[in-house]
């Protein structure tokens, strides 16, 4: 797999992080899939759902083993005392997570 990472940070406003990846599908069984991604079986997943999605990707997520916490809104993860540890965030719409990244983690 191949991308970039980059950062762009504003003092006072927090900072966006940015990736590319490069990658092709996968042709793995279930089974195979699943032995692969065993190791991240505790990693915490959010997936900010404004869209409320009809495509089962909160199911997919399960699937695969991963915790997803499926929020529709920033402000249900707001309170960092209430907020579980986040590994990963997934969103249906970018900024979003701009605003949740300078909201929540500033």
């Amino acid at each position: 797999m191949q991308g970039n990472m980059w950062v762009e940070s504003e003092v006072q406003k927090g900072s966006k992080f940015f990736f590319t990846i490069t990658s092709s599908i996968s042709t793995l069984s279930m089974d195979a899939t699943l032995a692969k991604i065993a190791p991240f079986a505790q990693r915490t997943i959010l997936f900010v759902d404004t869209l409320r999605d009809t495509t089962g990707l909160a199911d997919m997520i399960r699937q695969l083993g991963l915790n997803v916490r499926v929020v529709n809104g920033i402000s249900e993860v707001a309170d960092k005392e209430k907020c579980p540890h986040i590994d990963t965030i997934v969103t249906d719409s970018l900024p979003v997570v701009w605003k949740l990244v300078s909201s929540h983690y500033s």
